[in-house]
């Protein structure tokens, strides 16, 4: 009876501890590839240069995404127009292109004329699902509804990743 008792007090004592808080041995697996630290070493190993239409962001955002992929270990550019993206395409060498969905196909065309290996990632701000499953058929990366930074980063890691597949 007392071997009984000292059993269930234990129980219950261990039941309520802070103890039952803690994490599987699986656990941390699972976060694996969701934060930044992740993708430095990538970005540390291979740098892309990236070309980023200022018209794909709202407002002053571009500015910031291209210091934000500078300070990564990328190395960005930003541009307003398409006239002046185009002319910087054919004089410079670029992994991938971030423009708007409605820009996306004329840039493909001039992509695919200038320098064949870049790719455009069109980014998409509360599109249509019709239109977002379209852009995913035809572009190989989208940047769906961005909240921060390390979504163009798991972007362009993905880009790459092909990039490097392909060679």
């Amino acid at each position: 009876m007392r071997k009984l008792n000292f059993v269930l007090i234990a129980t219950i004592i261990i039941g309520v501890s802070p103890l039952q808080f803690a994490n599987a041995c699986g656990d941390k697996t699972m976060r694996v590839k969701t934060g930044l630290r992740y993708y430095q070493t990538q970005i540390a190993k291979h740098p892309s240069t990236i070309l980023i239409h200022s018209a794909a962001l709202p407002a002053g955002k571009a500015i910031q995404l291209r210091d934000f992929l500078n300070k990564v270990g990328h190395k960005a550019t930003a541009l307003d127009d398409v006239g002046s993206i185009k002319n910087d395409l054919r004089s410079s060498r670029y992994d991938l292109v971030l423009t708007n969905l409605a820009e996306a196909p004329d840039l493909q065309r001039q992509v695919e004329s200038y320098t064949p290996n870049t790719r455009v990632v069109p980014v998409l701000f509360q599109s249509p699902e019709a239109e977002v499953k379209a852009a995913a058929k035809q572009y190989k990366v989208i940047v769906k509804n961005p909240k921060d930074g390390l979504d163009f980063v798991i972007a362009v890691a993905k880009v790459m990743d092909s990039q490097s597949r392909k060679s």
